[in-house]
């Protein structure tokens, strides 16, 4: 979307449902690939919470925008939610024009559950699911293991009903030398492959980076980027895994 006036208040509204808890910085970037104003946001985004659509919660002096829900639990932090918004719209800038997004509740059932997915063309053929981790959940080393153990358990499962070959993205959120430390601690339950649901091939699925590197990273290159630890310890981007 190049034209800031062919976004509706309705969209708005869509866009914010799809993310769960997005501040308008975010919402800008996912209309325009620009962190800049929008008057549409100005003016829609407080005529929705005026209106009861929208609930606005104050984080780290900003505010963060959410549909209105009848039963309003909120599952995971503020923190984590954000961190699952500002990876869909980034890998999502990336090629918008093929990206099927997945939301987590289409997980549910394998007992491994993403934040989301985006599955790709059927050309391509690839799915890519991404996990948020706070720093505080990265502390508890175990949280990280058991996601890891279960991802191998059940993604040739995953790619069998979504009839794409997946690969998974960790983001956390801590010093980018804790990440390859972890990578390294990891490397036997790492440098086992994972039989393919869909090809029957041996493969590596799993990458890993810090937030903050990932966040540096230009709007549009997030696939393209060599940020992410794989199995070897090495630097990769995703462009021939997604």
């Amino acid at each position: 979307m190049a034209r800031h006036s062919i976004i509706t208040k309705d969209q708005i509204l869509k866009t914010v449902k799809l993310l769960r808890y997005v501040s308008r910085r975010q919402l800008a970037v996912k209309f325009t690939g620009k962190n800049e104003r929008m008057k549409i946001l100005e003016t829609a985004l407080p005529e929705l919470e005026r209106e009861g659509r929208l609930v606005v919660t104050r984080h780290d002096g900003e505010k963060v925008y959410s549909p209105t829900r009848k039963n309003r639990v909120i599952g995971m932090s503020i923190d984590h939610e954000l961190g699952a918004t500002e990876g869909l719209i980034r890998f999502w800038r990336c090629r918008m024009e093929e990206s099927e997004i997945i939301p987590e509740n289409a997980f549910r059932g394998f007992a491994i559950v993403p934040e989301w997915g985006i599955r790709y063309s059927d050309n391509r053929g690839t799915m890519l699911l991404y996990e948020f981790c706070t720093q505080n959940n990265f502390k508890h080393g175990g949280v990280m293991k058991s996601k890891l153990t279960r991802y191998r358990k059940y993604l040739p499962d995953i790619e069998a009903k979504a009839k794409r070959e997946i690969t998974v993205l960790f983001v956390i959120d801590t010093d980018r030398g804790r990440v390859k430390d972890f990578v390294h601690w990891m490397d036997t339950l790492l440098d086992e492959p994972i039989i393919s649901g869909i090809t029957g091939e041996a493969r590596y699925p799993f990458f890993f980076t810090d937030y903050q590197t990932f966040k540096s990273v230009p709007i549009g290159n997030a696939l393209t980027a060599k940020i992410n630890f794989w199995h070897d310890g090495k630097e990769w981007s995703l462009t021939n895994h997604a």
